[in-house]
């Protein structure tokens, strides 16, 4: 695996995603927390927040995301309704 100065060298992004760092965590109802050391986490009433910075080509980037308490649907449930959406557009059938 690349040090932090190489990928940067090499990429010019600094805080790449590297999944084989993450940490998972078992929340008390059965759920997988996937944790990352670069990212600042906050759990708020109705949600989890993440925040990280990303540096790319000399930028700052502020990221956040957020993810509800109470998902409707997984983002692979999302994923896969967005494609069959783009196929149903096109006259195609998954």
């Amino acid at each position: 695996m690349k040090k932090d100065y190489e990928e940067y060298r090499d990429t010019g992004v600094l805080g790449g995603y590297h999944p084989e760092m993450a940490v998972l965590q078992e929340q008390r109802g059965g759920e997988i927390l996937t944790t990352f050391r670069d990212t600042n986490y906050q759990q708020r009433e109705d949600y989890l927040e993440s925040q990280r910075e990303m540096l790319i080509r000399g930028k700052v980037f502020h990221v956040t995301s957020v993810f509800p308490n109470q998902a409707i649907a997984t983002p692979t449930d999302k994923l896969l309704s967005l494609i069959d959406a783009e196929f149903s557009e096109k006259g195609h059938s998954a």
